[in-house]
């Protein structure tokens, strides 16, 4: 880049017209420092940066011929089947007029730059041509307090502009109805009458509750409406010319039988004039106080200071270049925050695979042999609990409570229709969650030798055909602990009375009901399975630790229901121990009290570790995790669902978490451009639960709690300086650094909490 560009460009960022917002007023953590800027195009959507405000988001890529292009994602923007559509995508081009008459020489003689800007929650691309030069400069934001998309394009020298929405066949082979409504370009899919629900429910014999649970999926419909200032609809496309022009998208998602309505109310939001510069200043302030509420940062101080926190090119497709290991994890764990937030405020959960942020994928085929399209993914429609739950346990501690609701919304929602294919197929009381739950209340299990039910086997009957869930009760509880996990943090009695309590009752209520008891009046989990890996197992560890947990969790608490704790006494008095062994004078966990038939390779005998932390640093039994590692048959594996760097924190190793997380955030997809967006194996890419078992592990190397003790860095590298804030149960924010291995500066609020603290960083 030369110093012309930068000089004009300086003028135009500084006091040219267009949207901008002051620095953040935060001494203690610059969230710009880690920005992802690129100084060339791309091929296509997988050379695409995310933007969204909670709900809706975009992939914002830039072609070699300088097209932009948003395609553009709504959380719940379903089909009839569950499958997560995308609302559109619009294609913008510009043509600077001084350059017209010269062929493409304006395309091949640009500088062009594309930052991912965190603290504004938008994109900023600005091209450069040498021939004119002025450069272009264009903001991309997703209004956080409304459902607008904004494209703010503002420069020197007059351009041409075209902006053209385009479709595709959808997945389920409809096509987006398409129309021109005064000033807006409209478009929009529904699908009527189609859905799965009925036949969900009929599957399960439960018709009658057609007309007791709405159906989630008729009649629903989404899409957008279009604006653009400066510029006027023509064939189809807005046209204009000039040196400023703003385009506005409005996406709502309704369940409406006439699509009129959609259409009114959907351009109702772009002809509601407001203050622009005001919307965009309280748009900041929301991402100022998303930034405000938490952090981790790290880099490596056995580096030249030079070396530290310098972005690097790729040392490959797919293998990040950066010397800073340190550095790489926290602008991983930053980013990986920023793309929940994108997504993590809608109407239910966001889905592990991708989310909101799929893109067509080259060269990647469908079971049929077919391209991936725009609207495809791996596992499909499957919202599998062993990966959603890991992008929602590292909003505990990063303060992010409100995008934790739409989690628990979705299960929570379909409560009444899991209690009754629970009494319908097993003819007792409670509910239970298997592997992947729909939003019809239906289970989804693909396999030659597997029904949709939980099997029916009673005692002394062998144990039908193997398949993964066919025993895998675990979901539920693990569920019901992270809604008392965020009551302990949050202290919302609301939450805990109307979610915590009704859906922890009819979760506990399943296990008490389902199953027998032994010679010693235990509880005997028979039969079961470990997760999805040791499928014919008696008193899987993941079952047992969890009910302790959990029943240990609820008993603590005073504002319980008296018939409640009545009976989780009882209960508890009947659980199984966990299961153990012991290896030359060392105690470890084991899977299950019994296991066989091996499938899988999870190492659930570390769910006592975590999700359900009843082992580790700060019950002073960091050696039995240490051992329980040592002796587990899947070690050394840091992507995608895995766990070990997490086990590692909780053990007190902070080189091998270090390493693993490391590890984890320097290799990536080599089709992907942005690190973040993890890798396609074994899931799907974006790989969202890559990230949040990397968040989830960093946050342990900072803090772990225990009872009411907080245990300060007990497992962060000496090598590492840093600064954390984070949110602890409570209400309680603890804030500190670290510094050549030495405590810094470090609060906690309330005061009255310092007396928990346990550094064991000295």
């Amino acid at each position: 880049m030369n110093r012309t560009f930068f000089t004009v460009l300086i003028f135009l960022l500084v006091t040219g017209g267009g949207l901008r917002a002051q620095k953040p007023d935060n001494s203690s953590f610059d969230v710009s420092r880690y920005n992802v800027e690129w100084d060339s195009t791309g091929r296509d959507a997988t050379a695409s940066m995310p933007v969204g405000n909670g709900d809706l988001g975009a992939n914002v890529y830039v072609v070699k011929n300088g097209d932009l292009f948003l395609l553009l994602g709504k959380t719940n923007a379903f089909d009839w089947n569950g499958n997560v559509l995308k609302t559109g995508r619009v294609r913008i081009r510009l043509n600077p007029s001084q350059l017209q008459g010269i062929k493409n020489q304006f395309r091949q003689d640009v500088t062009f730059k594309q930052t991912l800007n965190l603290a504004e929650g938008c994109i900023d691309i600005v091209f450069f041509y040498r021939l004119a030069s002025r450069p272009v400069k264009i903001k991309i934001w997703v209004d956080a307090n409304r459902p607008v998309y904004h494209i703010d394009v503002q420069s020197l020298w007059d351009m041409d502009i075209k902006v053209v929405p385009e479709f595709w066949e959808r997945k389920d082979g409809s096509f987006d109805r398409f129309e021109t409504m005064d000033n807006q370009l409209v478009w929009y899919n529904t699908n009527g009458e189609r859905s799965s629900f009925p036949d969900d429910l009929k599957y399960y014999e439960i018709e009658d509750m057609l007309n007791k649970h709405p159906d989630p999926y008729r009649w629903r419909t989404f899409g957008c409406a279009m604006q653009a200032e400066g510029l006027k609809p023509e064939n189809g496309m807005f046209r204009g010319y000039g040196k400023s022009f703003s385009i506005e998208i409005a996406s709502l998602t309704r369940q409406v039988e006439n699509t009129d309505d959609w259409i009114k109310e959907t351009c109702n939001i772009l002809a509601d004039r407001y203050d622009r510069k005001l919307a965009f200043q309280k748009h900041c302030e929301w991402w100022e106080s998303f930034w405000n509420t938490s952090w981790i940062t790290a880099s490596d101080n056995t580096l030249p200071p030079e070396e530290r926190e310098k972005p690097a090119k790729p040392v490959e497709p797919g293998k990040r270049g950066e010397k800073d290991g340190g550095y790489i994890v926290a602008q991983s764990y930053n980013v990986a925050r920023f793309i929940m937030a994108c997504q993590g405020r809608g109407e239910y959960q966001t889905q592990f695979n991708g989310g909101i942020f799929t893109v067509p994928f080259p060269n990647y085929r469908a079971k049929d042999g077919s391209l991936y399209g725009e609207d495809e993914r791996d596992w499909a429609n499957r919202f599998t609990f062993q990966n959603q739950r890991l992008l929602y346990w590292p909003m505990l501690a990063a303060g992010d409570f409100e995008m934790m609701r739409p989690f628990f919304n979705y299960y929570f929602s379909i409560l009444d229709l899991r209690k009754r294919i629970t009494q319908q197929w097993f003819e007792h009381e409670g509910a239970y969650y298997r592997e992947i739950i729909q939003l019809t209340g239906a289970e989804i299990d693909y396999a030659p030798h597997s029904e949709n039910k939980a099997p029916k086997t009673k005692k002394g009957e062998p144990l039908p055909p193997g398949w993964y869930h066919n025993y895998h009760f675990n979901s539920g509880l693990e569920i019901a602990v992270m809604a008392l996990e965020l009551y302990r943090h949050s202290q919302n009695e609301a939450f805990f009375r109307d979610t915590v309590v009704p859906f922890s009752r009819e979760v506990i209520h399943f296990f008490d009901r389902h199953y027998e008891r032994d010679g010693q009046g235990k509880l005997l989990l028979y039969p079961s399975q470990v997760l999805e890996t040791w499928w014919d197992a008696t008193n899987p560890t993941p079952d047992v630790a969890g009910l302790h947990y959990l029943i240990d969790g609820l008993l603590r608490e005073k504002n319980i229901p008296q018939s409640d704790r009545k009976e989780w006494e009882k209960l508890r008095k009947q659980l199984p121990d966990i299961p153990l062994a012991t290896e030359n004078g060392k105690q470890y966990i084991l899977p299950a009290a019994k296991f066989a038939q091996q499938v899988n390779s999870e190492n659930g005998e570390l769910y006592a570790v975590f999700p359900y932390s009843l082992y580790g640093v700060g019950h002073g039994t960091e050696n039995v995790v240490a051992k329980t590692i040592e002796k587990s048959l899947f070690k050394n594996r840091y992507r995608c669902w895995r766990q070990d760097e997490i086990m590692f924190a909780y053990a007190g190793m902070s080189e091998e978490a270090k390493n693993g997380l490391i590890q984890r955030w320097t290799t990536y997809s080599k089709h992907m451009r942005l690190p973040m967006f993890g890798s396609e194996q074994p899931d799907y890419v974006p790989d969202l639960d890559h990230n949040g078992s990397g968040s989830v592990a960093l946050q342990r190397m900072v803090v772990q709690e225990v009872g009411d003790k907080i245990y300060v860095l007990p497992a962060w590298p000496k090598e590492w300086d840093g600064s954390f804030k984070l949110r602890l149960r409570n209400n309680t924010v603890i804030q500190g650094a670290v510094k050549n291995g030495k405590v810094e500066n470090l609060n906690i609020t309330p005061e009255n909490r310092r007396k928990d603290m346990v550094v064991l960083m000295k």
